[in-house]
């Protein structure tokens, strides 16, 4: 049997900021919008990959993000090819950057951004 990867999926506060957010940040295009058990799902394709979203069902308890560590995602990373390019770009597309980039070593650079519901987006350059 092989497996391969075919998405994640977010629990959103407000669903349409979230998609926004993806879509307007980093340029994410809309696959779909359904519905399963009454729940929305948009589905987006961001850097390659399948991102799926939907909010939390009336009477759903979501704990609220308390800023500490928690099981689950918690980060979502992208790659890209010129950090100071990319930190540019998407500081103004809307993107909070929590501090400069951090270089790692000579061939390993990573920033942080402040992503919806508290899931914090991890930009790499590796060359």
């Amino acid at each position: 049997m092989a497996y391969t990867f075919d998405h994640v999926h977010f629990r959103c506060n407000d669903l349409e900021s979230t998609v926004d957010y993806y879509v307007k940040v980093f340029g994410g295009t809309v696959l779909a919008r359904v519905e399963v058990k009454g729940r929305p799902i948009v589905q987006l394709e961001v850097g390659g990959q399948r991102l799926f979203f939907s909010p939390k069902l009336a009477g759903e308890d979501v704990e609220p993000n308390s800023g500490k560590l928690r099981w689950g995602v918690y980060q979502v990373a992208f790659a890209v090819e010129d950090m100071d390019a990319a930190v540019e770009e998407l500081t103004a597309r809307g993107a909070e950057f929590e501090g400069d980039p951090i270089v790692i070593n000579p061939s390993f650079t990573i920033a942080f951004i402040k992503g919806p519901d508290g899931v914090q987006i991890e930009l790499l350059q590796r060359s």
